[in-house]
C-alpha cells in the first residue's frame, strides 16, 4: 500500500528539486513546470512506476493559481523589493495525490481485499437509511453520502439517515483513511442507489401501466415519455414496493453494493505562496497563499473547502513550527502540545481557494477524494517561497521546519 505520509514526502522532494532545477537553468519555476507537465491529452498516463494516472489538467490548475495571485505582478514587486533590500519570495508547488485504495487486485490488508460497501433501504414512508463500511472522523460523511443518495434517488437529504461504525449492523468494509471514503464508499453508495432506481423503474412501470422503456427519470420521479402528467414519485414507488409491487417481484426497496474500484484516483492542484523575511531575525510571514485544487466532482463544496483549509493549516505547521526532537538518551522532547506546536487562528495565514474540475473517468460520479491533498502539496510551496527569497544569496535549501534561527543562520552564512 502507498501510505499518505510517503506521498507527502515524495511530493515535497519532487517540488523542491523542480524549484532548484529551474534556478540552475535560469528559468521561471512556473514555466519550467509547464514544459514538464503531463499534458491533458496524454491521459490515462502510465508512469515509470506502473501507476496509471486516470485524468488530469495540471497546466490549467497552475495557470488559475497564477492568475488568482497575480503572479507577474508579484514577480515585479519582488524585483523592486530586492532593489530596496527586502526579502520577498514566491513559492509554488504542483502536486498529484494518489487515493482511493483498492483496487483489490493490487491492494489488500493482510489478505483482505480493499473494496468498500454501502447498504441502502428505502422505507414505505419514502425515507431511507444508508449503512456504510467506512467511518467518519469529522469529514462530514453524514452530509456527503446523504447527498449522493439524494442526487441519485431524489429523496431529500434530510430524509436519509447515515449509519457508520457499527460492525453489528453495517456491511463489511475496510474503513476510512488515505482519502478513500468518497472514492470507494461514495462510489458504492452511488451504485447501490442506482440498483434501487432500476428496481423503482419496474415498479413505476407497473403503477403507470406502461413499459419500463417508455419511462424517463427526472427530479425524483418517473414519468411516461411525452406525458409528464403521468408520473409517480420515488416516495410513491417506495410505498408500492411494500404494498403494490408487480407479481413475481421481490417486495421491498433495498440493496447492498460492494465496490471494487478499477483504479486509484488522482486529485491534483497547484499552490502558490508569497512570503517576506525579516533579515535581522529570520522570521518569515505569509503575505498571500493561493490554493487551487482539482478533486474531480465536488459533492459538497463547503465540506471540501473545510478539508482543504485544514490541510493547508497543517502544511503550514509542518513547514514552520512542528519538529520532533530528542535528547542524547533518545527521549522525545516534543511529546506534548505545549512544545510541539499546533497552529491557531493567530498564526495561520489566510487562504484563497480556487478549483478546477476534471472528473475521474472511472468513478460513478467523477469524484476523486481530497482529505489529504493540502497536506501533500502545501509544505513545499511554503519552503519554496522562503528559498526563492534567499536564492540570490546562494541559499538552495533549508530543512523543514524552517525555523527563524535556521533562516537567520542561512542568511549569515551567505551574506557578504
Amino acid at each position: 500500500m502507498i501510505l499518505p505520509s510517503l506521498v507527502t514526502a515524495a511530493s515535497y522532494l519532487i517540488e523542491r528539486l523542480v524549484q532548484n532545477a529551474a534556478y540552475e537553468l535560469e528559468m521561471d519555476p512556473a514555466e519550467f513546470r509547464s514544459i514538464n507537465f503531463i499534458q491533458s491529452d496524454q491521459f490515462p498516463y502510465e508512469s515509470a512506476t506502473g501507476l496509471v494516472y486516470d485524468s488530469g489538467d495540471y497546466e490549467t490548475a497552475m495557470r488559475k493559481a497564477m492568475e488568482m495571485i497575480g503572479y507577474d505582478e508579484l514577480r515585479a514587486e519582488q524585483a523592486k523589493a530586492r532593489e530596496e533590500g527586502r526579502l520577498i519570495g514566491i513559492g509554488m508547488a504542483s502536486f498529484t495525490e494518489i487515493v482511493g485504495a483498492g483496487p483489490s487486485r493490487d491492494y489488500d490488508i493482510i489478505g483482505l481485499k480493499m473494496f468498500d460497501s454501502a447498504e441502502l433501504r428505502v422505507h414505505p414512508t419514502g425515507k431511507a437509511i444508508l449503512k456504510l463500511g467506512v467511518k467518519s472522523q469529522g469529514q462530514g460523511h453524514e452530509t456527503t453520502f446523504a447527498q449522493i443518495v439524494a442526487e441519485e434517488l431524489g429523496i431529500p437529504a434530510t430524509d436519509i439517515k447515515v449509519v457508520e461504525g457499527d460492525t453489528d449492523n453495517t456491511p463489511y468494509g475496510l474503513g476510512t483513511y488515505a482519502s478513500r471514503s468518497t472514492p470507494v464508499a461514495g462510489a458504492a453508495t452511488s451504485m447501490v442507489s442506482r440498483k434501487l432506481r432500476d428496481k423503482a423503474r419496474d415498479i413505476a412501470a407497473h403503477m403507470l401501466e406502461a413499459s419500463a422503456d417508455d419511462l424517463e427519470w427526472e427530479n425524483g420521479k418517473f414519468s411516461v415519455k411525452g406525458s409528464p402528467e403521468s408520473s409517480v414519485s420515488i416516495q410513491d414507488i417506495a410505498f408500492a414496493a411494500y404494498t403494490n409491487h408487480p407479481e413475481g417481484m421481490e417486495a421491498g426497496l433495498e440493496g447492498v453494493h460492494y465496490y471494487d474500484p478499477p483504479n486509484l484516483t488522482f486529485p491534483f492542484g497547484t499552490y502558490i505562496v508569497a512570503v517576506e523575511i525579516d533579515a535581522g531575525t529570520g522570521q518569515w510571514k505569509v503575505n498571500r497563499m493561493v490554493a487551487v485544487d482539482d478533486c474531480g466532482v465536488r459533492i459538497n463544496p463547503m465540506i471540501v473547502d473545510g478539508q482543504i483549509q485544514g490541510g493547508l493549516t497543517e502544511g503550514y505547521a509542518m513547514s514552520n513550527m512542528q519538529w520532533m526532537t530528542f535528547d542524547e538518551d533518545g527521549n522525545c522532547l516534543t511529546a506534548h502540545f505545549d512544545n510541539y506546536m499546533i497552529p491557531t487562528a493567530w498564526e495561520t495565514p489566510r487562504f484563497e481557494l480556487g478549483e478546477t474540475i476534471t472528473p475521474s473517468p472511472h468513478h460513478p460520479i467523477g469524484a476523486k477524494g481530497v482529505g489529504e491533498s493540502a497536506t501533500v502539496g502545501s509544505p513545499a510551496a511554503y519552503v519554496n517561497a522562503i528559498i526563492d527569497a534567499l536564492h540570490p544569496m546562494g541559499v538552495t535549501n533549508i530543512d523543514m521546519p524552517v525555523l527563524p534561527d535556521r533562516v537567520w543562520q542561512a542568511i549569515q552564512e551567505h551574506s557578504g
